[in-house]
């Protein structure tokens, strides 16, 4: 990928929206210990001249996802970057595999308590619904950060 911003600028420009942290903390449940500080950047992560680690700047709907790439100038107003976006293990299977263990372990407590039928048919179609609806966030989340970072780094 390229950007039409020189090595320079772009460096300028992860300086300025990006919070320095480990992003992999970030991208997790845990993210809710860091609760205070800088929210108005639009990411989180660390970077040097050559390489950078982003996900996005949030605390309590985290991002399951990281950049992590390299920055190469090339030419005075273009600079060329390869990255990739990745996982982050915690966090992604945290979001893609909880509500199906909740599933189960809620199955399991009916099941022992030797609930009626009416209260599967009404509790599980609920529970179904928070796994569609987890595996649509984590896409969204994951388009929406690579569209934030391709929009600010102005990258075609």
């Amino acid at each position: 990928m390229v950007s039409n911003i020189n090595i320079t600028e772009f460096i300028e420009r992860l300086n300025k929206n990006t919070k320095l942290g480990n992003p992999k903390i970030k991208g997790t449940p845990f993210a809710v210990i860091s609760i205070s500080g800088e929210t108005n950047k639009p990411f989180f992560g660390t970077f040097d001249k050559t390489k950078f680690e982003l996900t996005e700047n949030a605390t309590l709907f985290p991002t399951p996802f990281t950049f992590s790439g390299e920055i190469n100038p090339k030419s005075d107003t273009q600079t060329e970057i390869n990255y990739e976006v990745k996982p982050i293990g915690f966090g992604y299977y945290w979001l893609k595999y909880m509500p199906i263990i909740g599933i189960l372990v809620f199955n399991l407590i009916l099941y022992t308590e030797s609930a009626p039928l009416k209260v599967y048919l009404i509790i599980n179609p609920i529970m179904f619904s928070f796994i569609v609806f987890s595996r649509f966030y984590m896409w969204q989340k994951k388009n929406k950060l690579v569209n934030d970072f391709k929009r600010i780094f102005e990258i075609d």
